[in-house]
């Protein structure tokens, strides 16, 4: 392990960022490349989101388990992704939705779900994307919730993360300051 602030440490560090940035422009560029399917019946959307959901939620809890064994770089760049990938996912559901008629008022390409999302995320909602629909009211409340879970979690992984690094920086520099022998 690289002491921090080590010149190969940065190194280390730059390369992490690099392949963070890489993966959050692939995983947006395939959400602009898959299409949305056509208009379908409320309930095949409905079967498909929920399936979503569920898959979504399973990985995101495989990967905090998985994050919480793994090395610093990993958990911030597994925090990020899963970030980008619950915002795409759920992008590209409202726009789906988005096809049958009456459900979002203003919602009509792939940009405005990801700008109604992140919205959302945010809890900005600006008002002039919205749900109309009793569907889409159903499925932005749960993309709501579930984002309050996700939050939960990573704020919790990141202040433990962040109180950890502290504490062995504290310990090292007093290491470095007591008076030896």
């Amino acid at each position: 392990m690289q002491p921090p602030g080590s010149a190969s440490s940065s190194a280390q560090d730059g390369r992490h960022l690099a392949v963070t940035v890489g993966l959050v422009v692939l995983a947006t560029a395939v959400y602009f490349a898959v299409p949305i399917p056509g208009r379908m019946r409320e309930a095949s959307w409905v079967v498909l989101f929920s399936c979503g959901v569920v898959v979504l939620g399973l990985l995101i809890t495989l990967a905090i388990r998985r994050l919480l064994r793994a090395g610093e770089a990993a958990r911030i760049r597994g925090l990020v992704l899963l970030l980008v990938l619950t915002v795409l996912f759920f992008s590209w559901c409202d726009d789906s939705v988005a096809v049958l008629p009456g459900q979002f008022a203003e919602l009509h390409t792939k940009t405005d779900a990801l700008y109604f999302t992140i919205s959302t995320l945010s809890t900005v909602g600006f008002g002039d994307v919205h749900a109309a629909g009793q569907l889409a009211r159903a499925a932005v409340t749960v993309q709501m919730v579930f984002n309050l879970v996700f939050i939960g979690l990573a704020a919790g992984i990141v202040t433990g993360f962040l109180r950890s690094r502290a504490t062995r920086r504290m310990q090292a520099g007093t290491r470095r300051d007591e008076p030896r022998p």
